[in-house]
This record gives structure tokens, C-alpha cells and sequence, in this order.
């Protein structure tokens, strides 16, 4: 493959140069030295297998601002994407590449107001990017055609093929024009995904990300489970128990990485905040202070830090959690590199564990490492490390025998050039050749004042007393276990896992069922206490509805736990032993939810509850009326 060094090689219009220039872009990375030429000129499908973080956005994105600039009367580009967050990203990063009324590109996802969606794809796009739920949801609701459609790209494959998306993608895929063009990214090509390239694409090269393995950095992944009001204190834990805390910590806004610096500073850190409000000159101010190390910490927003490249940084942090796995790689990818290790600390709330355990598995997938769960650090352990670390200093301060004697040569040849004639020979002593006991004492300080200061301080102290006095004066502040707070830890449960291992075999969204565009509703009746005389044989209508007679059941699982409907609807149907779509009317609370399933079900998956005390907590609920 041939070496390209300019973006201007691809032919690129004026605007669309200026927005790439603009963006810091310079040197195209391999995957977009492979997709781009492909995806502008007209040779057809392309399937690439490219790692997390090489440029996949910019690889597709360019080509779509390139070739619709004017109006059309229905969508001319989908892409989709596993999670809302990264739809939001990628709408952000396309929309940064053109200053032009056109393209105009929508966004459309679960978890936001679908109203607000529709006014959009009415008012006219170019490009749609969405979950696969949104986007069937939109298609049923015949507000959203695909049949103009000459784009279909599908991002991050292997994560839509772990979350059960795929029946939804070929759906998906029969619905747009039979001459589209298909541009698939993947970190991995597992076989369901060959299979879709080969039913819908048929025979195509694979093509794979030129980066060679070893440019993966060698990091250590962590993640801790904080409320967002103890973030603060879990931070200085981490700092203070590091035995040279030198990193960066990645905030989501600039007023975050603001506000984030301010409360380190007036917490005695040496930090320093970047952002796209500073100027250039205060920008290279700040980075060449941390170059030097006359700041240890630098808060960095994600456009800030694009293009950085500091050597031997020990530390990233993740205080706002990122918006896709590969913005996180490209964070991470700040330190571990040049044959070091670095460390790669994520801050979630407890909201976003689910997040978490779908992030780890797909580093485990890219890197070979999965993001290990921590605890926040203990004072007990903060103290240690401190009493390690100064000890390691005051070592290192101690002069070896060589240089106490060329410091006091150096210091006597001093005060030699600088005395009066008559007192500058070789043989005469320091200060008047009949010296009292003041100006001895003045001597020996001129020559070796350390030494001067700890004799009187010990002879006046004592050894253990003297030592204890300058480090009080040193490190008092940091050695007062009272500085810290206390946090409220968070267990990684199994349970937790299980439920997330069963979402994971879960192929469709129980709260997508049923008639589309709007919620489930609680459509057999009032609620029966649990036990109650059912009256019936408890069987399924024929039309896959649940019986008047089924229960609803308390679960022990809610938003803040990171865990969602699909989840929930797992978990009881494999405790309850029945299909996911006979798990109905989920409501979802902040720390349980609430779902209705058939009463033999209901009892399987209480009974299991009971049976296993470490598993979530399966009961009957209270009767609603």
C-alpha cells in the first residue's frame, strides 16, 4: 500500500480540506488510507476489519459530505450503531466536516423524544444515523424511507452481533435500495457477520487495518464505581497513592475540566486545565509547564488532547466516562507507550456500569485485556504509599561520600576566593587564624550547612524528634489522615454479571413488541396477589399475549445498577424457563423493576431467587389495584 502523507491526495473539495485542516488533521491513518479512496470513486462494497480508535468516523464520514451537497427528498445515507452514544458522536464528528447547508444529518435513537425525531426527518436529511431499535421503530411508523438509501454503513459490527442486534440489521438491510452500496467496520469478523457479508454483499475482500499489533499501548485498564459526589475524593486517592502521579484526566466539557482543576488546586495539586477556549500561546504555555513537570496533573477535554504526544505519562483518567470505546482508546492510548506501562482509571457512576461491562468487552476483543473492577483506595493504603514515597525522597537526597566532599571543596574554594589577601594561603584556616567559638561555629555553617543544622537540631531534639519535626514541616499536611473523606463503595455482585451475560443472548428488545411507537401497556387487568386463585389453566392466547392470570414480580435490579428492560426480561425468562416476549409490562425503577410474566413462570423464578442467595432478588410484588 502506498504511503499517503496529505489529505489533498484524495481529490477532497476546498470546503471540506478547510474543515479537515481545521479539525487537526494531517497525516490520514491507514484505514482511512484504504476506505477513503474506495468509498469516493465507485468500486462498490467494502468490508473492513480495522481496531478501535484508527479513524473509522472520518474514514466514512468525508466520503458523505463529499458526495451529497444538495437536498434530496428522502434520506441518500444510513448508518448504524449499537449505542445512542456513539450516534451522537458520530453526528457530531460528520457535522464538523462541512461548513455547507448540505448534507444535513439527523440522529435517531432510543431514550429521547421521538416526537422531536420525526419533526426532523420531516423538515428533510441527507443522513440518518441510529440504533437499529429507533430506526424500526421510525420504519413501522412509516415516518423514516429507506428506499432512496445509497449509503448503508454499518459501524462497529461485532459490537451490534454482541448486544443481538443482528436479526434487526438484516431487517433493516432488506429495506433499503438493491443497488446500495455497504461499507462494514469491524474490530472483529466473527462468523454471523461473514454470513451477512456473504447473503447480502456476496463475495468481497476483507480488508484489514495496515497498523501493526505492537502500537497497541500497554495499559493497565481499571474501573471504579463511584457516586458522582465522591469522584473528587477517589481522584486524590488515586493521586496520593501513586508513587508518581504524572497524567492526564479527561473531563466531557470545558467548564467541567475547569471547575475539575479549580477544586484540585485548591486541594494543593499542581494542575493545570486545556481546552478549546485558551488561546495558542496560553495552550503551548500550559503544555510546555507539564512537559517540564511543573505541573503533574493536566485536565483535558477530548478535542483538546487530540494530537498530544507526552512521553512517559503514568496516568489516565476518565472523570467523565467516554462517549464510544473509541474515544476511550484513544485516551488510554496516551500513556503505555515506548516499552512502559501505563494506567487507565474510569470514574462510573453507577448508572453507567452497564456501559462498563459492554466496554471491557470489547477491550478485551481489541486490546486482550479486559477493564478489571477496583475499589476506591483505602486511607490505609493512601498512607502507606505516602510513607514509601517519602522515604524513597529522603534517600535520594542523601549525598554519597564523593559528592559531601566535592560540595565542601567547592564551598571552601568559595569562600577562599573570596576572603582578604592576607588571609588567602593555602595553610590558613577558615575565618581569623585565632578564632573563638562563635566564628568557628559561623565556619562550619559556611562549609556544610546541612550537616550544621541537623547536629544543633539533634543535640537540642534528639534524633527521633528532630527527623519528626522536618517531616512535619515537609509532608505534615499529607500525612493527616483527616484529609480524606469517606466514599460509598460499590460491589461488582455476580449476579450483576449474569444478568448481563443474558442480555447478551437476548436477540430482541422485549419493550420493542407489540404495537409499534409506543410503551407496553398493563393490558391484562388488575394486579393478583401473588398466590391468589388463578381460576384458569394459566396458558398463552393465541396471539402471544400473556393470560389475565399472570403475576408480576418484584426484581432487584433497576436504572441505577446500570441494568435495562432487555435485562430484566433475560433474567426472568432464564430463571422462569419461558421465551423473553412472555416477560411483560417492564417498569423500570432507579433501584428495581417491575415485570409481569405467567404464574408457573413467576414461581420458577422466585423459587430460584430463594434457592440462590448470591443471584438478584426475584419476589412476588405488592398487589396493585
Amino acid at each position: 500500500m502506498d504511503i499517503i502523507n496529505d489529505f489533498s491526495y484524495f481529490g477532497l473539495t476546498d470546503a471540506v480540506m478547510e474543515a479537515v485542516k481545521t479539525k487537526g488533521f494531517t497525516v490520514p491513518t491507514p484505514i482511512q488510507t484504504i476506505a477513503l479512496p474506495r468509498l469516493l470513486s465507485e468500486e462498490g462494497h467494502l468490508v473492513v476489519k480495522a481496531r478501535t480508535g484508527t479513524g473509522k468516523t472520518a474514514a466514512f464520514g468525508i466520503p458523505l459530505v463529499e458526495k451529497f451537497t444538495t437536498p434530496g427528498h428522502a434520506p441518500n445515507a444510513l448508518i448504524l450503531t449499537p449505542t445512542r452514544e456513539l450516534c451522537q458522536q458520530i453526528c457530531k464528528e460528520i457535522a464538523s466536516l462541512t461548513s455547507r447547508p448540505f448534507p444535513r444529518i439527523t440522529a435517531v435513537y432510543g431514550g429521547a423524544s421521538i416526537r422531536g425525531q420525526i419533526l426532523d426527518l420531516k423538515r428533510g436529511t441527507e443522513i440518518v444515523a441510529g440504533t437499529p431499535g429507533r430506526v424500526m421503530d421510525l420504519m413501522e411508523r412509516k415516518v423514516l424511507d429507506l428506499s432512496s438509501v445509497e449509503f448503508f454503513i454499518l459501524d462497529e459490527a461485532d459490537e451490534m452481533l454482541d448486544m443481538g442486534f443482528f436479526d434487526d440489521v438484516e431487517t433493516i438491510l432488506k429495506a433499503v435500495k438493491p443497488d446500495r452500496r455497504v461499507a462494514l467496520f469491524s474490530a472483529t469478523m466473527p462468523e454471523p457477520i461473514l454470513r451477512i457479508v456473504r447473503n447480502y454483499i456476496g463475495e468481497v475482500e476483507i480488508l484489514e487495518d495496515a497498523a501493526p499489533e505492537d502500537e497497541k499501548p500497554a495499559v493497565d485498564q481499571f474501573y471504579l464505581i463511584v457516586k458522582r459526589e465522591d469522584r473528587l475524593e477517589a481522584l486524590r486517592r488515586i493521586i496520593d497513592g501513586s508513587d508518581d502521579f504524572y497524567g492526564l484526566i479527561f473531563c466531557a466539557t470545558k467548564v467541567g475540566a475547569d471547575e475539575l482543576c479549580r477544586r484540585l488546586m485548591e486541594n494543593s495539586y499542581h494542575a493545570e486545565a486545556i481546552h478549546g477556549d485558551l488561546s495558542q500561546e496560553a495552550r503551548e504555555r500550559t503544555l510546555r509547564r507539564f512537559r517540564n513537570r511543573l505541573t503533574t496533573i493536566l485536565v483535558a477535554t477530548d478535542v483538546a488532547a487530540r494530537g498530544l504526544d507526552i512521553e512517559k505519562l503514568t496516568h489516565v483518567v476518565n472523570w467523565d466516562m467516554p462517549h464510544d470505546r473509541e474515544i476511550y482508546v484513544h485516551r488510554i492510548g496516551r500513556t503505555g507507550r515506548a516499552g512502559r506501562r501505563g494506567r487507565a482509571i474510569s470514574l462510573a457512576l453507577p448508572s453507567e456500569r452497564g456501559r462498563m461491562s459492554q466496554l471491557s468487552r470489547s477491550m478485551e476483543r481489541i486490546l486482550g485485556s479486559p477493564i478489571a473492577f477496583m475499589k476506591p483506595p483505602t486511607v490505609k493504603s493512601v498512607m502507606k504509599s505516602l510513607k514509601r514515597r517519602i522515604i524513597s525522597t529522603a534517600m535520594e537526597a542523601v549525598p554519597t561520600d564523593q559528592e559531601a566532599e566535592e560540595s565542601v571543596a567547592a564551598i571552601q574554594t568559595a569562600l577562599f576566593e573570596k576572603a582578604p589577601p592576607d588571609e588567602q594561603r593555602p595553610d590558613a584556616p577558615l575565618g581569623n587564624a585565632v578564632a573563638d567559638e562563635p566564628s568557628k561555629e559561623k565556619s562550619a555553617l559556611l562549609v556544610d550547612p546541612v550537616g550544621a543544622v541537623s547536629r544543633e537540631l539533634i543535640s537540642k531534639l534528639g534524633a527521633e524528634k528532630a527527623v519528626g519535626a522536618l517531616i512535619v514541616l515537609s509532608f505534615g499536611e499529607l500525612l493527616d489522615p483527616s484529609r480524606y473523606g469517606a466514599i460509598t463503595e460499590f460491589a461488582e455482585t455476580r449476579a450483576y454479571e449474569e444478568v448481563r451475560r443474558d442480555a447478551r443472548s437476548s436477540r430482541h428488545s422485549v419493550m420493542r413488541r407489540g404495537e409499534p411507537g409506543r410503551e407496553r401497556r398493563e393490558q391484562h387487568g388488575k394486579w393478583r396477589k401473588f398466590g391468589e386463585d388463578r381460576g384458569g389453566g394459566g396458558s398463552v392466547s393465541t396471539d402471544g399475549r400473556l393470560p389475565f392470570d399472570s403475576l408480576r414480580v418484584y426484581v432487584g435490579l433497576g436504572r441505577q445498577h446500570g441494568a435495562t428492560p432487555r435485562d430484566v426480561a433475560g433474567l426472568l425468562a432464564r430463571t422462569g424457563n419461558v421465551p423473553n416476549h412472555l416477560v411483560d409490562a417492564i417498569e423500570m425503577k432507579d433501584f428495581c423493576a417491575f415485570a409481569t410474566m405467567p404464574e408457573d413462570a413467576a414461581r420458577r423464578a422466585c423459587g430460584y431467587s430463594r434457592a440462590n442467595k448470591d443471584a438478584t432478588v426475584v419476589k412476588p410484588a405488592i398487589a396493585r389495584k
